[in-house]
């Protein structure tokens, strides 16, 4: 395939290019949005614009490979923005291995101390891992930092195996 054949037969405005591809997603025509988002110039913001719309595309069809590449790329880059180390866990959880993605999530922690989704994942992986005890105390730093993670931890199928543990703490209860 040549360099042609991947971009669009006319390079039109950035914006154009932009709302044809969101067109395509919705119509799950995925490599006509990738050819869409190739004609992007290649400077901000449009550079992380579709980076982020090829890891949405990636995930989509649950091609890990790329999704991880796609992500990697973003957490690199924006190492600043939480999203991008939690995107990189979850693919390479899919791609390579939970103790791989928990590596990831645990240096991410080291910048975003205060940041609770990471906590959860990281708690999610532990149960994972069959570390229990680890698991809960990663739960109830994500919950110091949002009470959602409470409802999040009792529906999450990773956590299977703390669940009535989570039960027993109060937190299957829904405050109206």
């Amino acid at each position: 395939m040549s360099e042609k054949d991947n971009l669009p037969p006319h390079i039109l405005k950035p914006q154009v290019h932009w709302q044809r591809a969101h067109g395509y997603l919705e119509l799950e025509m995925y490599q006509a949005a990738k050819k869409e988002l190739r004609a992007l110039p290649d400077v901000e913001p449009w550079s992380k614009r579709s980076k982020v719309f090829f890891l949405s595309i990636h995930q989509e069809l649950e091609d890990w490979e790329y999704a991880q590449k796609v992500a990697r790329c973003l957490r690199y880059e924006f190492s600043e923005e939480v999203d991008w180390w939690i995107a990189d866990a979850y693919a390479t959880r899919r791609y390579e291995s939970i103790t791989e993605a928990r590596s990831i999530l645990l240096e991410g922690l080291a910048l975003h101390f205060d940041d609770g989704l990471i906590r959860f994942n990281l708690a999610c992986y532990a149960c994972v891992l069959k570390s229990p005890r680890e698991c809960l105390d990663f739960l109830k730093e994500a919950v110091k930092r949002d009470e959602k993670f409470k409802l999040m931890a009792i529906e999450d199928e990773d956590l299977i195996e703390v669940r009535q543990e989570l039960l027993d703490l109060g937190w299957g209860k829904v405050i109206v």
